[in-house]
């Protein structure tokens, strides 16, 4: 009961101070309006001024904006006449505010029409044409013809001014149109279509088309509703065209008409003008009483909107009040409620980061084992199938070890493949430093893939920049995937056709070379809608399972992320039936002069019988393959299966090198080392294990081993890899 006995009390002060406003009828406020646009009209500019300061000042006090923006736009036109094109400007824009915030279109038109006029006036083209093009934009949306119509006579206006003649020729008939569609009375249409016979006339008189002009200005006299200014411009025009046609007699009664008839009026208005601007009549007197009475309204609209906001402010305040109380019990009862309910999320969180750790701990240890177990027996395959080709096998034979070297070799990248992608995704490869030669490792690259080229009839063709210094600094193994993943999937891709490999340097300084790489086949292309799924994990070209083109849909996953290690991107062009090019560029260290470089030198001609060399390995399949492979080079080898006899053998006896497997049981490859290691530490240990080399590096190193190589292998890396290590 208080709060309402309150809220009445400010309710009736505020009514209260409202009814101190004087207030007059919006009736007196048009009539006044009407007074000013009159004596505007017959040059009264002082008294038309006043009478608009008296309205703007009564519709302000009854706080009514549509009377408020009618008073506007009759200030405005009265300055318009008085050719203070500025201020009219300002208050047709404030007209044109409040008329919009109303929504009455109607009167925005009749603006818009003014400010057309305005702006044709100072020749200021270019705002007249928007202020037309947004005019129409709000006349259409009225569906009243008449609308269009005003800004009709608008245009007419703005063409002529710009002397664009034949659009005023080309409009008017569209006009024409418009005024038969319209609803007004007929000698309204009659005046109408008077005014467009002498807008016709005046165009085809400045085109010097004197005969349509003659023909539409005689029309135009001689109608009853005629505008005494288009009249005398009539008069004129027709002179000067009886003139050119030497009617003597026509002329000089048209030019008798023009300045008898007309000049008594025209000088009338003039006197009336000048009468009225030689007056004691100071406009900066009244401008300025404007600007008071702007002024305070916009003081009084301040202090109104206060009032109000402090007035709801309280409201908001008494009911905040009643509903606080309410809401802090309940508030007090939800926190308890929640903060139980976050404490048993936030154990669910928890429980969930354990398994999200736990699992991906057993993923990364379930991917180790995969490479183990699935390169050791691979090892076994490929090893066999290299050793069977090496030892001329029948020529019907031929064939199908071949194919199973093939399968082999592809089932081995497919297995690379995924242990790298599942790398990337796990964010846990790096890129390494070292000392390479490009050159050579492209051509490693090339030779890899003889086979594959001649069984998809495809040629193979390499543009190497001479000027690319001969030893860089970088990853030399992901370099060699990336061009190996590009290439398979041209060769891929591509069937008696013919695969690029350009290497280019862009740009090289004191430290550093950039190079532009370009992989490009004339083979099937890839559609534009793929073009950019193919570089996602298993994405593929074609979908069917049996086609010709199928792969795992790795390789340019693989070939995207390794280049995003570099901050290069891998650009694709491609058209079906046409070809596909890919290209990235990447910029290397340049070597310094004094590096030591192994560069790879033919085997073929090395002497290794002299060594004596110990196998470790469990494996019973891997140490006969890896013996055969041995005693092709008549290398001495002795064997053993666990690192506790690698021990114990290696105390008793000389070897050049050994061997050593990483995963064996009782004691691994890595304790066997460091063991070793502490009474013998000049016999090079190569790791010799088929988990990859971004797992088993840091305990290679840690452990003691020389260097390391990866089951599968080709023979030649191995060989290379004991030379690198011979006295």
């Amino acid at each position: 009961m208080k709060s309402n006995y309150i809220l009445h009390i400010i309710l009736c002060w505020f009514a209260c101070a409202q009814l101190n406003a004087q207030e007059i009828s919006i009736d007196s406020i048009y009539s006044l309006n009407g007074k000013a646009f009159k004596l505007a009209r017959d040059f009264s500019f002082g008294q038309a001024l006043s009478y608009s300061y008296i309205a703007i000042q009564h519709a302000t006090n009854n706080e009514n904006d549509q009377a408020l923006a009618y008073s506007y736009s009759i200030l405005a036109t009265t300055y318009k006449r008085m050719q203070y094109l500025g201020k009219a400007k300002n208050y047709y824009e404030k007209s044109l505010k409040l008329y919009t915030e109303l929504g009455n279109k109607r009167r925005i038109v009749l603006i818009y029409h003014d400010l057309i006029r305005m702006a044709t006036m100072q020749e200021n083209f270019r705002e007249g044409h928007n202020y037309l093009k947004t005019g129409y934009a709000i006349a259409k949306t009225t569906q009243n013809v008449e609308d269009i119509l005003v800004l009709d006579w608008a245009k007419i206006a703005l063409l002529q001014a710009e002397k664009r003649y034949v659009g005023v020729l080309k409009f008017v008939k569209e006009i024409e149109q418009r005024v038969k569609a319209s609803s007004n009375n007929k000698n309204f249409f009659t005046a109408r279509m008077n005014y467009l016979e002498f807008t016709k006339g005046d165009a085809y008189y400045y085109l010097d088309d004197y005969e349509n002009a003659q023909k539409f200005l005689e029309k135009h006299i001689a109608n009853e509703y005629v505008h005494v200014n288009d009249l005398a411009s009539s008069y004129r025009q027709l002179a000067e065209i009886y003139k050119s046609k030497g009617e003597i007699d026509k002329e000089r009664e048209a030019t008798l008409n023009y300045h008898q008839k007309l000049k008594e009026k025209l000088e009338k208005d003039r006197a009336s003008l000048q009468e009225e601007l030689l007056a004691n009549y100071s406009l900066s007197k009244d401008q300025l009483k404007l600007d008071v009475l702007e002024e305070k309204n916009y003081q009084k609209s301040i202090i109104v909107n206060r009032f109000k906001v402090v007035l709801v402010i309280i409201v908001l305040l008494l009911i905040g009040c009643i509903i606080l109380g309410t809401l802090i019990v309940k508030a007090i009862y939800k926190k308890i409620k929640s903060n139980k309910l976050l404490r048993i999320k936030q154990n669910k969180l928890e429980e969930a980061k354990l398994k999200a750790e736990m699992t991906s701990k057993t993923k990364s240890n379930f991917f180790s084992m995969m490479s183990h177990e699935l390169r050791t027996p691979l090892y076994a395959v490929t090893g066999i199938t290299h050793l069977l080709l090496e030892e001329n096998p029948k020529p019907s034979q031929q064939q199908y070890l071949k194919s199973l070297k093939f399968s082999g070799d592809h089932l081995l990248s497919l297995v690379n493949n995924i242990l790298q992608a599942n790398k990337l995704e796990d964010n846990t490869i790096t890129i390494g430093a070292s000392t390479f030669n490009l050159k050579a490792n492209i051509d490693n690259i090339i030779k890899s893939f003889d086979l594959l080229i001649k069984d998809r009839e495809n040629e193979l063709n390499i543009a190497y920049d001479r000027e690319i210094p001969e030893l860089l600094v970088g990853d030399s193994l992901k370099i060699s995937q990336i061009l190996i993943n590009l290439i398979s999937n041209a060769i891929k891709f591509t069937k008696n056709g013919i695969i690029r490999l350009s290497v280019e340097k862009l740009d090289e300084t004191d430290d550093d070379v950039q190079l532009h790489f370009c992989v490009q086949d004339t083979g099937i292309g890839i559609p534009k809608e793929k073009q950019e799924k193919v570089f996602e994990m298993f994405s593929q070209n074609y979908d069917a399972v049996n086609e010709e083109y199928q792969g795992s849909g790795l390789g340019l996953s693989i070939v995207k992320k390794l280049l995003k290690l570099y901050n290069s991107e891998i650009h694709l062009e491609s058209k079906v039936n046409v070809g596909t090019t890919f290209t990235f560029d990447i910029s290397f260290p340049k070597a310094t002069d004094n590096v030591d470089l192994n560069i790879e030198t033919s085997i073929e001609d090395v002497d290794f019988s002299h060594l004596k060399m110990l196998v470790v390995d469990d494996n019973k399949i891997n140490q006969m393959l890896t013996k055969k492979i041995l005693s092709t080079k008549q290398i001495t080898t002795d064997i053993v299966a666990s690192g506790a006899e690698a021990i114990e053998i290696v105390r008793n006896n000389h070897y050049d090198l050994i061997l050593m497997d990483i995963h064996m049981p009782e004691m691994d490859g890595y304790e066997a080392t460091k063991v070793i290691r502490g009474f013998n530490k000049k016999v090079p240990i190569i790791a010799f294990t088929a988990v990859s080399l971004d797992d088993s590096l840091p305990k290679i190193v840690n452990s003691g081993m020389n260097d390391m190589i990866i089951k599968p292998f080709v023979a030649s890396q191995l060989f290379t890899l004991i030379q690198k290590y011979m006295d």
